[in-house]
């Protein structure tokens, strides 16, 4: 078998582990990235449900719409396939006909609980039982991820890396936007998916004490901070790096505040091992940021998972009590923002390992190699 036949096969045997745990009888699985996550096949719903049903002791059924039936044809596991006809078709063909027919006489049909209220409310009758086996599943990732997860943050620290080497202080946010296509093209093109995403842009001051804020595409790189964000997925898995950079010395303000995100970023840093709960990673760090007289500053958690997406379990934050696990990889962002001065955000990709973590991301980190004079 290929190396993807073996993944996804161990994939649904961990996922049918789990329903015999539970003594579940089937298991509804809705979500693009969950049945991306155990079958590889991309598709875009177009209003038309997509089912993946895992049994516990037989393959999998693929429940989808007429047209998507050829499209899902692939070799590498087994599974069964039935249709429906369309988002609405004649009675006894809709998708929530053909799915109640299927679950009758079951009792404890489970459901990931990320599925559209939608589903189950036009299934009454279905024995539903909301659970989050994929969500757990995906945050301990195979050595298979590792390697996939590994190449996306090489790529996206080489984009940082060139922005950093490029920019000046007439360079404009579309400019440095297109960059990844000139630097990493090739990478790019080896790891091509329609889901790709490609992401490089940089936050000048103006924006970057709002962190979630579009810039204007003509908008000029400044003194700083400017926050340069990189966000990758390459062929179906994520990673992010980001710096802050000046472009010119920055004040003296300015260098205490990106020495307490620094100091802020170590302590999270030497909180990542196994054994440590997610909660413990934003107490410790806010903590720090408190007694700096920032609470104020504080806009978000310090970290989050990442894998298929660019923000997954497990959130580093508090009311979160999951357990760090090894060949976890999160992402570690402790960050203040300033409002008419800017923000001051590092990120890097990391995994967690047998004793520790390693960073994914590679890019430079003071505040000497972050003070650009291009």
């Amino acid at each position: 078998m290929s190396i993807l036949s073996d993944e996804i096969n161990n994939r649904i045997q961990n996922c049918q582990r789990f329903l015999q745990e539970k003594e579940l009888s089937a298991y509804a699985v809705t979500d693009v990235e969950d049945i991306w996550y155990l079958t590889n096949i991309d598709y875009s719903p177009e209003q038309r449900p997509f089912f993946l049903i895992i049994y516990p002791d037989k393959r999998p059924l693929m429940l989808v719409p007429k047209l998507e039936e050829s499209h899902i044809d692939v070799d590498y596991f087994d599974y069964d396939i039935q249709t429906y006809f369309d988002v609405t078709s004649e009675v006894g063909q809709n998708w929530y006909e053909v799915v109640t027919k299927k679950f009758e006489g079951l009792d404890k049909i489970g459901i990931e609980s990320n599925a559209l209220l939608e589903i189950t409310a036009k299934a009454p009758t279905v024995d539903w039982q909301p659970n989050d086996i994929i969500k757990k599943l995906r945050e301990i990732k195979s050595a298979y991820e590792i390697d996939k997860i590994s190449t996306t943050a090489r790529v996206c620290s080489r984009v940082v890396r060139a922005t950093l080497g490029q920019v000046n202080n007439d360079s404009k946010v579309i400019d440095l936007y297109n960059l990844p296509f000139k630097v990493v093209g090739k990478e790019i093109a080896d790891n091509f998916s329609l889901t790709n995403r490609v992401t490089n842009g940089v936050w000048p001051s103006t924006y970057s004490f709002m962190p979630h804020s579009i810039p204007d595409m003509a908008a000029t790189v400044d003194h700083g901070p400017n926050v340069n964000v990189a966000v990758f997925r390459l062929a179906g898995y994520a990673a992010e790096c980001e710096r802050t950079f000046f472009m010119e010395k920055p004040t003296k303000e300015e260098e205490l505040h990106f020495n307490q995100m620094m100091t802020a970023r170590n302590i999270m840093l030497d909180m990542l091992r196994p054994g440590v709960k997610a909660s413990e990673v934003e107490t410790k760090v806010r903590d720090y940021l408190i007694d700096q007289h920032l609470t104020a500053n504080i806009l978000h958690r310090p970290g989050h998972g990442i894998g298929l997406n660019n923000h997954e379990e497990p959130t580093l934050s508090l009311g979160n009590d999951t357990v760090l696990k090894e060949n976890m990889v999160v992402s570690v962002e402790p960050a203040i923002y300033f409002e008419g001065q800017g923000g001051y955000r590092h990120s890097d990709t990391v995994l967690i390992t047998k004793d520790g973590y390693k960073l994914l991301t590679n890019a430079p980190v003071t505040l000497e190699e972050l003070t650009v004079e291009n």
